[in-house]
């Protein structure tokens, strides 16, 4: 009996522990276009007319969406970021350090979240 007890209150510890001490919800406006407006916009879409990632077009553009250059890819799936050609692709070498790792790790954590156009 005493083995069951605690087990329910380490089950009721470990699920207050994850409400309590969980990241705060990503929104697509406020933290992911601006990483798009830092650094994606100034080639998407002038040097890449196949992905604009300008405020107000780039998550129509993004989710759901086969990437141009691997049809075989989605550019965001959501839920999926392990499954986003947006965060598998290599970069062409000369941007490779485009995007901090932060910034991977955010629009990741988007991504998991399921991409809500928020």
């Amino acid at each position: 009996m005493s083995l069951v007890a605690a087990a329910l209150a380490g089950t009721a510890f470990a699920v207050s522990s994850t409400e309590g001490g969980r990241a705060p919800e990503v929104a697509y406006a406020r933290d992911i276009q601006p990483i798009f407006d830092r650094d994606c916009v100034s080639c998407h879409p002038s040097a890449y007319p196949y992905l604009d990632l300008r405020p107000g077009r780039s998550w129509s553009q993004l989710v759901h969406v086969p990437a141009a250059t691997d049809l075989a890819f989605v550019r965001v799936l959501p839920g999926r970021p392990e499954l986003s050609y947006l965060i598998t692709h290599t970069p062409d070498p000369s941007n490779a350090t485009l995007l901090r790792p932060s910034d991977r790790d955010l629009i990741a954590r988007w991504i998991r979240a399921g991409a809500p156009d928020n």
